[in-house]
């Protein structure tokens, strides 16, 4: 008898969880700096199904990219925030709150309620700091 066993090659080389062991969502954080997934993602993990979990999977390079803006700027990434045009970081800045949406043709910027402006990827959370302390200054 021949068992043909059908892995979708993505998950291979993935652990069972984002999980880095450096959880900070324990102190208090709604988004972990080390994983980057939100309290509720971490606790409904061992719950979800597989496609709820590659959603997940799928969102935490563009968080990475916005805890790493965080520290940068010294402040907490504080929360993410879905809507029709998608995920949004919750980044206090210079006494603004920012939504910030990485995209693959740069970065989406807004402070409530007003629209949302577009910027280019930069080379280093340093550089897109300044940036948006520029555009905020303005």
């Amino acid at each position: 008898m021949t068992f043909i066993l059908q892995v979708d090659a993505s998950q291979l080389a993935r652990p069972d969880s984002p999980c880095i062991a450096r959880c900070t969502t324990a102190v208090g954080d709604n988004v972990c700096r080390g994983c980057g997934r939100t309290f509720g993602e971490i606790s409904q993990w061992c719950f979800m199904d597989a496609s709820e979990r590659e959603t997940v999977w799928r969102r935490l390079p563009a968080r990475q990219w916005l805890l790493l803006l965080a520290e940068e700027a010294s402040v907490l990434l504080q929360d993410m925030e879905m809507d029709d045009e998608g995920e949004w970081g919750v980044l206090p800045l210079d006494g603004a709150i920012l939504r910030l949406s990485p995209r693959y043709e740069g970065v989406r910027v807004r402070v409530k309620p007003g629209p949302a402006s577009s910027f280019p990827h930069c080379e280093t959370p340093a550089a897109m700091l300044q940036q948006l302390r520029h555009w905020l200054a303005q």
